[in-house]
Formats: C-alpha cells, sequence, structure tokens
C-alpha cells in the first residue's frame, strides 16, 4: 500500500490574471500541465488532491483512470491573485495538508486599477502602472507551518549551476521542503526538464519530460512523510 493513501495534498496550478479593464487582462504562460501531471501520480498513489487552477488552465482528467476515485479530488477554479488567497485563507482555513505542491505561476505584477467597462480601441496609447504582489507561496507556509511545501521557481537563459543556486537561495527565504527549478527554454510541450533542489546541498540531477518530474516530486513526498 502506498504511504500517501489518505493523505490530503493540496496543488495549485497554471497561471491567474491582472485585469486591465472589463474585457483585457495579462497573465502568462503557464498552461497547468505540470500541475495536473503531479496529482494525477498522488491520486494514483492513494492521495486526496485539492486541486486549485487558473482560469483555462489544465486540471487532471481521471475519468479514464481506474485507479482514481472521484472522491480523491476536488476542483477549485480561480480567475486572480485575490481569488486564489481568499480560497486559501477562507475556504480552506480549517483544512490540514500534509503536502502543499504551489505549481502555480501567480502574477508577481498586476494593474494598479482595472476599469469596470471596456477601454476604448480608438485610443492611440494606452499606459498601464503594474504593481507588485504578496509572494504567495510565503502565506501558504505562515498557514500550514507543518506541512511539506514544494515550491517552484522558472529563470530564463541561465545556467545549471546558476539556475541551481538560485533556487536555493528561494528554498532559504520560501521556507519550503523541496524547490522545482527549471529554465523556460527548457520547458516545451514534450520536453521540461528541471532540478529538485533540497537542503541537503547535493547536486541534483536533471529531471526530463513532465511524468519523470511529477513522479519524483510525488516520490520524494512519499518518502519523506513515511
Amino acid at each position: 500500500m502506498s504511504l500517501l493513501k489518505k493523505k490530503n495534498i493540496l496543488i495549485t496550478a497554471g497561471s491567474t490574471r491582472g485585469f486591465l479593464d472589463a474585457v483585457r487582462y495579462i497573465t502568462n504562460t503557464s498552461t497547468g500541465r505540470l500541475g495536473s501531471e503531479i496529482a494525477l501520480e498522488a491520486m494514483g498513489r492513494g492521495a486526496d488532491v485539492t486541486y486549485i487552477y487558473g482560469a483555462d488552465s489544465l486540471f487532471p482528467v481521471i475519468h479514464d483512470r481506474n485507479d482514481i476515485n472521484p472522491s480523491q479530488l476536488k476542483l477549485i477554479e480561480i480567475e486572480t491573485n485575490n481569488d486564489l488567497m481568499e480560497i486559501l485563507q477562507k475556504k480552506l482555513k480549517n483544512r490540514k495538508f500534509d503536502a502543499i505542491i504551489h505549481a502555480m505561476a501567480v502574477a508577481d505584477y498586476v494593474p494598479a486599477s482595472a476599469k469596470q467597462s471596456k477601454t476604448s480601441s480608438q485610443k492611440e496609447e494606452w499606459l498601464v502602472k503594474l504593481v507588485k504582489t504578496p509572494k504567495v507561496i510565503n502565506s501558504i507556509r505562515t498557514k500550514w507551518p507543518e506541512a511539506l511545501l514544494v515550491g517552484f521557481k522558472l529563470e530564463v537563459n541561465k545556467t545549471k549551476d546558476e539556475i541551481i543556486k538560485i533556487a536555493r537561495r528561494f528554498l532559504t527565504k520560501s521556507k519550503a521542503n523541496l524547490i522545482v527549478a527549471n529554465d523556460y527554454k527548457y520547458i516545451l510541450r514534450n520536453r521540461h526538464i528541471a532540478y529538485m533542489v533540497t537542503g541537503d546541498r547535493k547536486i541534483p540531477k536533471p529531471l526530463k519530460g513532465k511524468k519523470a518530474i511529477a513522479r519524483n516530486i510525488i516520490s520524494c513526498l512519499e518518502s519523506t512523510l513515511a
């Protein structure tokens, strides 16, 4: 029997939106594909998963999985950073999670204000002020201090050594147990290279492919929760 049987895992995945007006928003390229794979791997080993995903992001499909019971999955769709924080602070405030995998690419900057109407397309120029948003992973750690916490760090055009160094700093700052680090140039539909960085100072080997990354993350949680 898997050691994850009946363990409660919270997974966030996909992207958030920052609205400019009633119909326009800024977002990022995160699809939720890796988060979905992680959720499937966890449920396949018996875990109960609460899956928070951004609008239009992918979520785990389980109708063709005989090893997963529908009761193991709770889906929550959100749109903005504020939606996510409200879910974490209110709807899930009394939930206990054994592990939290924060894979969602939460917007680091959002428009300072959003019009309730549509901005006319006749304007020749539209200047937008962006403001920095709070780090959600810090709120997660504060709210669930005992949970195993997995964070993600995405960089662009960095070397392996640089990525790992940045991930180690983020590991300490976020008080996470594990950081999954990757470079954007290696994230494609069928090709994803990532490194699992923990506090043991070992040089991590590259994990290739979303399924392999998901499998190794869940195996790490499984061994830690043993």
